[in-house]
């Protein structure tokens, strides 16, 4: 085509005609462009469980069982009696009814840590009674002849279940305090000492 020999109009035609087809072309390759740039944010935003959720909220219970409250009380002391001085060796056994007895009570089938600490000797002021400590439990029942003795008492541990007596949620066991002292040439007067039953749950 010879532009010279054309019209404006012509020219303008054949230039309309001439670029119609580019512009098609053009136009097909912009859409498809844009076609391959949207197609990834759509699936991005029309498909999100592709990606899976971002945040989740979780709601765990919490629950705590409360233990009745624990409690020591002594029934009986420990009870020598009266001892000539010079006696030598002077015993109490578990089932006297002058060997201490402790009640601990608590939530019954619950294990109970008791510790024992006995004094070395029985005193008065400055003058002192030696005293071999020995001790036994029962967890069962109130019964000094079939508790079970600590060995050693002193310093020891021991672990055991409230089982005796059981009502509602409350159980028992006992401890048992005897032993025996060696009397020599001391002083009249009232010898004593402090049996400490420490009792914890824990």
């Amino acid at each position: 085509m010879e532009w010279k020999d054309l019209s404006m109009l012509a020219i303008l035609e054949s230039v309309r005609m001439e670029l119609e087809p580019f512009g098609r072309l053009v136009g097909k390759l912009i859409r498809k462009r844009t076609l391959v740039v949207l197609l990834p944010l759509i699936g991005i935003f029309d498909c999100p469980i592709a990606f899976g959720q971002s945040s989740f909220t979780q709601s765990p219970s919490v629950s705590i069982g409360i233990a009745q409250g624990l409690s020591a009380y002594t029934n009986t002391n420990l009870n020598f009696g009266t001892v000539v001085s010079g006696a030598g060796t002077y015993s109490v056994a578990v089932t006297s009814a002058s060997a201490g007895e402790v009640t601990i009570q608590g939530q019954w089938n619950t294990t109970v840590y008791v510790t024992l600490t006995p004094p070395a000797s029985l005193t008065n002021g400055v003058n002192t009674i030696p005293y071999t400590p020995r001790a036994a439990f029962d967890n069962s029942a109130d019964n000094p002849a079939a508790s079970t003795e600590w060995i050693p008492p002193t310093g020891r541990q021991t672990g055991f279940r409230l089982r005796a007596n059981h009502a509602g949620q409350s159980g028992q066991a006992f401890v048992y305090i005897f032993g025996s002292i060696n009397v020599g040439s001391v002083p009249p007067g009232t010898y004593s000492g402090t049996y400490v039953v420490a009792v914890s749950y824990f």
